[in-house]
């Protein structure tokens, strides 16, 4: 089966977005409003500058956060990185024939325009995460 990904943003897991935040906008990137999405338990804002990758800041909303495992173990890091896809069923399929593990199944996340996500496992790659973009 063929894998078709397009490079979407790289996650960022931190203890407190306004302070990781003012370092990347010290470089020049530009600050989306942070909202927070209570399915994913976290807090979300996303950077972007010209020419850069986007950026992800992913701040734990409660105990339940995902992030609070990789925070507890490294501090600020590298969370994930994500891909659009036009079918996030058939990106998964081919993916998980690939052995990567579903780790969280599609739902639309609020701070993607209520875009479906999907995150991924595989011991070789690290997570990922699956952004189904709009068909326009």
């Amino acid at each position: 089966m063929d894998l078709q990904l397009t490079f979407h943003h790289i996650g960022i897991a931190c203890l407190d977005i306004e302070k990781t935040k003012l370092f990347y906008m010290e470089l020049g990137y530009t600050a989306t409003p942070t909202v927070d999405d209570p399915l994913q338990h976290v807090r979300v804002a996303f950077l972007d500058k010209t020419g850069e990758p986007r950026l992800e800041l992913l701040e734990p909303l409660d105990d339940e956060s995902p992030v609070n495992r990789t925070l507890s173990a490294l501090g600020v890091t590298p969370y994930h990185l994500c891909y659009a896809v036009s079918d996030i069923n058939q990106a998964i399929d081919s993916l998980r024939e690939r052995r990567f593990l579903l780790v969280s199944a599609p739902v639309a996340a609020c701070a993607m325009d209520d875009q479906r996500v999907a995150f991924l496992f595989n011991k070789n790659t690290g997570l990922i995460e699956l952004v189904e973009v709009k068909k326009s």
